[in-house]
């Protein structure tokens, strides 16, 4: 009998078509070593269950401050509030908010419910050349989860792509990646120099440089790489460091790169949970124009 593997699931996104080929369904997997401060799904990073306030829905009938163990939420003129230094995520607050403005983030799934969604949208996987995308957080915090579900998906024929920040253990990343059912890993490039890379992120490059081309030089993995540019004006747009980039795409060979200019999507939710944020801008639409040419011209196919 298979192992069953659980894991902390915030979402699994339905009609998905920015996450690798075709229509998709993005299973998003809570937990990531990276702690990006442009990071659009901030609800995403911590390993532990958390709260997300939604205070929009708020009825402020104050039942969730009479059940609060630790007497840390507040109700006023705009909603909810949680002392988020002493929640402990115990769920109480959420079982008595019929209005659903106090969720738990994540609920915890196994792979056979994760499957059940994921199969009902077979028929548009099939029609549009589209799967599954194992997304986070990070996959590579979830090894044995990810495995499970790499293989519940190759059983019924369905495509996986896996989206990586490539900081996790080089082993489990190619073992992932060497997968038949794999087609896809869609890899970020966020900064070329370490130390820029740790201050924007909370680690160095040194690992996922070295996974990437650990992927590059398989025979078996190297076409299967599809890098991604989160892209922010001021911060890893300039000339030096987009020729830096490019001239490692065309060391290692890698002939597909998707630019994802900066959004606020995820402001809202670090408010709403607590977390700290930091705003940002998206590169204007001339420089991301430029940055396209200059990939295209060393022959790499841009998506933007």
């Amino acid at each position: 009998m298979r192992k069953t593997n659980t894991a902390l699931i915030g979402n699994i996104q339905k009609f998905s078509t920015q996450d690798g080929p075709g229509i998709r369904s993005t299973v998003f997997l809570k937990g990531c070593p990276l702690q990006c401060v442009w990071c659009h799904n901030p609800e995403m990073i911590r390993p532990q269950n958390q709260m997300i306030l939604s205070p929009s829905r708020c009825i402020k009938c104050g039942a969730c401050t009479e059940v609060c163990p630790k007497g840390g939420i507040t109700v006023g003129e705009e909603g909810p509030a949680i002392d988020f230094t002493a929640c402990e995520a115990c769920g109480a607050c959420a079982e008595v908010c019929y209005a659903k403005a106090i969720t738990p983030v994540a609920t915890e799934m196994t792979v056979s419910y994760v499957m059940e969604t994921i199969l009902q949208d077979r028929d548009f996987y099939e029609d549009s050349g589209g799967g599954v995308t194992i997304s986070g957080g990070e996959p590579l915090q979830h090894g044995d989860f990810a495995r499970e579900l790499i293989d519940a998906c190759s059983e019924e024929g369905i495509d996986v792509c896996i989206d990586t920040s490539g900081y996790g253990e080089t082993e489990l990343l190619m073992e992932l990646a060497s997968q038949p059912a794999v087609t896809h890993i869609l890899f970020d490039i966020k900064h070329m120099d370490s130390g820029e890379h740790e201050r924007l992120t909370g680690v160095g490059n040194e690992l996922i440089l070295g996974n990437l081309r650990a992927l590059a030089a398989d025979p078996g993995t190297h076409d299967k790489i599809w890098a991604r540019m989160p892209l922010l004006h001021g911060v890893n747009d300039g000339e030096a460091e987009i020729r830096a980039i490019r001239d490692l795409l065309q060391e290692l060979g890698i002939r597909r790169v998707s630019l994802l200019g900066y959004h606020e999507m995820g402001i809202a939710k670090a408010r709403h949970t607590g977390a700290g944020y930091m705003e940002f801008e998206a590169p204007s639409k001339e420089r991301m124009n430029e940055i396209r040419d200059l990939l295209q011209e060393a022959g790499v196919e841009v998506e933007a």
